[in-house]
């Protein structure tokens, strides 16, 4: 299980608690792994995530746009791949894979290494400055 630690932290509290639900679908993806792909937990997971992605997503882009964020279209487009990712897993799930635990694992671990302690990082002075603590 993945605990929620310092470094993860973009320094500014209302994205952070929104990251700590990213870390809990993670650790939900561990024990759907462990339940060997039981493709209810799999499904819900998905449904979990593109929730997640829709408003997490939406509220970082409308700071990045009040604070004129200059890294705001490239965000935005990884914003995209996530939900474009995640899309994909639903279909296959759909089509009968629910051998996927693994790989939305190792996905979500790479988004939150790449993009949240790399990407997300990166605009944390910018949103500070601008009063958001």
């Amino acid at each position: 299980m993945i605990e929620w630690e310092g470094k993860y932290s973009v320094g500014v509290s209302i994205i952070d608690e929104e990251h700590k639900k990213l870390v809990d679908i993670i650790n939900k993806v561990i024990v759907a792994k462990q339940h060997r792909d039981n493709s209810e937990e799999i499904s819900e997971i998905l449904n979990e995530m593109m929730k997640y992605a829709h408003e997490h997503f939406k509220n970082e882009e409308a700071y990045m746009v009040k604070f004129n964020y200059p890294m705001y279209q490239y965000h935005r487009e990884e914003h995209l791949g996530f939900s474009l990712r995640t899309l994909s897993y639903q279909s296959r799930v759909i089509n009968g894979d629910y051998n996927v635990a693994s790989e939305i694992l190792e996905y979500l671990k790479k988004w939150l290494v790449t993009h949240i302690q790399k990407t997300d990082k990166e605009y944390s002075d910018c949103f500070r400055k601008n009063g958001l603590k």
